[in-house]
């Protein structure tokens, strides 16, 4: 009789471990990767907060402006509510003040475990081009930095960031576990190569693949046209069914190139424009043409192309076109492991759910 009872409290405390296990997965599941569109105001900065409060700044935004860039980048954090306040991890894609501008000034006001970049040099030392970079360099020595090859991953929990293309390589084998990665590019004999403008560091920014169990994300940051090309042709190495695609190059006619963006299918684009930079007539016909799309979110209104042309107003975070007075808005993107993603327009408090695709 007392074996009997032993047997069946034991076996009640098996069940009630193995219930909590369950339950503990289903949280685990259904907790999101979190991604910050900053307003930069054609700039980049884009914060990502893993479900285990881990954090990556991809990009800093312009410096200088009274702080503009810095102060919105803050807000954000704030508004992340991290566990702790730090960054963990920082990408400075290239060495354009665009996006480098904050890195140094970041360092100044946040702990900063590592930083990511393509080396300690640039091609534009112009000194109408190399503030960003020479600010950032004495923060540069005494910081913990790493120069990722193609192939490398961030070492991030959470997520997985992998680095396709940093310091003028590529990678030459087929991101893993992507559809469609390594296969043959049916776009690639439309190709129409373009003359590179006059700023060569384009040329080494760092470009990621994003995953969290099933859902993928695409951000070149600026790589170039022709780059782009190469990533895909002849055969597609970064692979198909992007959930998200991250415009390159600010959605300028420098960058995103068909051949890629349609061989990307996102179901997504998220464009870093404002009022006059980016958002070209070529860029909405490429994107809004891509097999597979289904909406285009933009952090302005962009006043290339009519309003007709642009995404209806809750796709878009800023309609204001004063680039320093107007209150900044981002967009939030919160992703599940099972593909399903919601964005979040934290302007209007719009946000449209997008199911897990279907295999």
């Amino acid at each position: 009789m007392r074996k009997t009872l032993l047997s069946v409290i034991a076996l009640s405390l098996l069940m009630q471990i193995a219930a909590a296990r369950t339950q503990s997965l289903r949280e685990q599941e259904h907790k999101s990767l979190d991604v910050y569109y900053v307003d930069t105001e054609g700039g980049k900065a884009v914060l990502f907060v893993s479900r285990t409060g881990e954090t990556m700044l991809y990009d800093t935004g312009t410096g200088g402006d009274a702080n503009r860039d810095l102060d919105r980048i803050l807000a954000v954090i704030k508004a992340a509510n991290l566990p702790v306040q730090q960054l963990d991890h920082v990408i400075v894609s290239h060495y354009h003040g665009d996006h480098s501008g904050n890195a140094a000034v970041l360092a100044d006001k946040l702990p900063i475990r590592n930083f990511y970049d393509h080396g300690g040099w640039t091609v534009e030392l112009q000194s109408n081009r190399s503030a960003a970079f020479n600010a950032y360099r004495p923060i540069r020595d005494k910081a913990h930095v790493i120069v990722p090859k193609p192939g490398a991953k961030i070492p991030i929990s959470g997520f997985d960031v992998m680095v396709v293309a940093n310091a003028g390589e590529l990678i030459t084998t087929p991101v893993s576990s992507m559809p469609g990665a390594g296969t043959p590019n049916p776009q690639c004999r439309q190709f129409v190569p373009r003359v590179q403008d006059a700023t060569p560091e384009n040329y080494y920014a760092m470009g990621v693949v994003i995953k969290y169990g099933n859902f993928r994300m695409l951000d070149l940051s600026d790589l170039t046209w022709n780059q782009e090309k190469e990533l895909v042709c002849p055969n597609n190495m970064l692979g198909t069914n992007f959930d998200v695609y991250n415009t390159s190059r600010h959605g300028t006619d420098f960058a995103g190139n068909p051949v890629l963006v349609h061989a990307a299918r996102p179901r997504v684009a998220v464009m870093n424009n404002s009022p006059t930079k980016g958002g070209t007539p070529d860029t909405f016909k490429i994107v809004k043409s891509s097999p597979g799309i289904l909406d285009f979110w933009q952090l302005h209104f962009s006043e290339n192309v009519s309003k007709e042309t642009n995404s209806p107003d809750q796709f878009i975070a800023n309609i204001d076109a004063m680039p320093t007075n107007h209150p900044a808005h981002f967009l939030k993107l919160s992703a599940r492991t099972d593909g399903s993603f919601t964005v979040i327009n934290e302007r209007t408090g719009f946000s449209k759910e997008y199911p897990a695709a279907k295999p």
